[in-house]
């Protein structure tokens, strides 16, 4: 019973950050991932594009055909600044809402980025310096 009770704790935990990502401006959102992605080392961010696009795949949608459109040149890892990377997810959410599970799964395995503490205005208490 206790087992069962841990992990009814560790999910409500995890969907807890769901929400939390989801209820984020857009704006905030891009300049989390752009400050997140800034504090990375290239080999990181490169991984992090890479399971982002591996989620969104999963989810039935190609992340490189939003990039054309958005004025994004990169068409490989390697070629996205942070800031692109930012712009692309705040497109995302705005416009195509069944991709954000998919954006809450990449954010969520990576630590650089800042987790929502909740507060009323959906901003965080403290960010990474750029």
């Amino acid at each position: 019973m206790a087992k069962n009770i841990q992990t009814k704790r560790m999910q409500s935990k995890n969907d807890a950050d769901v929400v939390k990502w989801s209820a984020l401006d857009p704006n905030e959102l891009k300049a989390t991932v752009r400050d997140g992605l800034v504090g990375m080392n290239m080999t990181d961010r490169e991984e992090f594009i890479g399971t982002l696009e591996a989620e969104m795949r999963r989810a039935g949608l190609n992340m490189r055909a939003y990039l054309v459109p958005l004025g994004i040149p990169g068409h490989s890892p390697e070629e996205l600044t942070p800031t692109e990377v930012g712009h692309l997810l705040r497109f995302l959410k705005l416009n195509i809402s069944k991709a954000m599970p998919a954006i809450e799964r990449a954010l969520g395995r990576y630590s650089s980025f800042l987790v929502p503490d909740g507060r009323a205005d959906g901003r965080t208490s403290h960010r990474i310096a750029a």
